[in-house]
């Protein structure tokens, strides 16, 4: 009995310390980024913040982080609980370097039972002319279909040196009962097209979301067009996004998101979630690359400005390695960010692999209090060698909640497609 008595009380030591790992506020610690400085008000779009921290440049900085700073020691977590119960997938791998080594800009769905996967493709590199988007289907967990053609590559295929149009994946969407992938043409102008996709695997004509802009070029097999104007299930489907708590990953004037911070710094890949109160919430990631570490390692957030758009987005505490990230709400308003929220540093214009890729929870939304690694210790290296713009790690996440579940699709090393999932009960919900 007293053996009992004292496992009993050692599990419970050891909870005690995972809960303090994870939900360690930032109090606790030393500040992550930025001098302290006296209380300052800070005003984004119509929301109020007070905050005591500013970044290297002396913008001030909107506190949403009450977790602990990652470590260093990224491929084993860094630092935050590696969620055991987390279970993974292979989606697809490429056969061959022709059929597509580059694999990135993941999107998932489930769909009457299916889960479907969409994600754009290139034999020789990130954004190269002619990238098309592949996709895959699965009933049952851990078995996908083979990948097929979506959106044929809308040009000449080209290495990435050339300029071309290709296509990266945005959303899936239901209307009616009606499953839709919606897809963005770039290189030649920005703007949606989309078509349908049915059960047995076939697929409706592409038809255009919006308006084709001034001086955009159509991919060749929609070159038949009869007219430049945008049809009404195309219209329908642009405001399902404001319907569903939705915005383009290339939201921006169109859609009044500001693509420079208050601070000058260059924002892309838009998302926005709705916080426990009912107030939605932008973020953006700061643009970096390897070859051009202009970034902060800081996600970047705004609020509605009291008409229609977006106030000027400011950085916040929020660490990024940098990479795309993804948040969504569940049934009782607790926010999940999925994304690479490793970075042990700001301003320091780190570039990070993205591993651990990581789920972040809110009870509100405007404050994360704990961070689990959702997957660790990425391949180090890369199958197929000689393709332009990839980088390791786990990233460009796209999730969903099912029956007590969360659904995590992305890439491996922009090369393959992988899933992983987790019962919420893991996440403590």
């Amino acid at each position: 009995m007293d053996n009992l008595k004292k496992i009993s009380i050692t599990g419970l030591l050891v909870f005690i310390q995972l809960s303090n790992i994870c939900c360690q506020t930032s109090s606790e610690k030393s500040s992550p980024g930025g001098d302290n400085q006296g209380e300052i008000e800070v005003k984004v779009g119509t929301k109020n913040f007070k905050t005591n921290k500013v970044t290297k440049q002396g913008t001030p900085v909107v506190p949403m982080w009450n977790a602990q700073m990652p470590t260093v020691d990224l491929s084993a977590g860094a630092g935050f609980p590696v969620l055991s119960k987390a279970e993974h997938a292979v989606v697809w791998q490429p056969p061959t370097r022709e059929d597509g080594a580059y694999n990135h800009y993941a999107c998932l769905i489930n769909h009457k039972g299916k889960f479907y996967a969409m994600w754009g493709n290139h034999p020789l590199g990130e954004d190269a002319p002619g990238q098309r988007v592949l996709y895959a289907t699965s009933d049952a967990w851990g078995k996908w279909s083979e990948a097929k053609e979506l959106f044929p590559a809308p040009g000449p295929v080209l290495p990435r040196t050339e300029k071309g149009i290709h296509l990266k994946p945005d959303r899936w969407a239901v209307i009616d009962d009606v499953l839709y992938a919606i897809t963005y043409v770039h290189g030649a102008k920005v703007y949606p097209i989309a078509r349908t996709v049915n059960e047995k695997g076939e697929f409706g004509q592409p038809f255009l979301v919006e308006n084709l802009p001034d001086g955009g070029k159509l991919p060749v097999y929609m070159q038949d067009l009869a007219s430049a104007t945008a049809p009404p299930i195309g219209i329908r489907l642009r405001n399902w996004y404001r319907e569903n708590d939705q915005i383009s990953w290339w939201a921006a004037d169109t859609w009044g998101v500001l693509r420079t911070a208050i601070d000058s710094h260059k924002l892309i890949e838009s998302f926005i979630y709705r916080a426990k109160d009912g107030g939605l919430v932008l973020m953006l990631r700061d643009w970096g690359t390897s070859q051009n570490p202009v970034h902060d390692n800081r996600m970047y957030v705004s609020f509605n400005d009291g008409a229609g758009g977006w106030g000027i987005p400011y950085p916040t505490d929020i660490p990024d390695s940098p990479s795309r990230a993804q948040a969504i709400s569940s049934g009782d308003g607790t926010v999940l960010l999925i994304g690479n929220q490793n970075a042990y540093s700001f301003d320091q214009a780190l570039y990070l692999d993205r591993d651990p890729i990581t789920v972040s929870v809110s009870k509100d939304g405007y404050k994360f209090d704990c961070v689990y690694a959702l997957r660790i210790d990425a391949p180090k290296k890369y199958r197929f060698a000689g393709i332009k713009g990839r980088n390791l790690g786990y990233a460009y996440p796209s999730s969903i909640i099912l029956n007590g579940w969360l659904y995590t699709l992305y890439s491996v090393g922009k090369e393959d497609m992988a899933i992983t999932r987790v019962p919420l009960t893991a996440l403590g919900l």
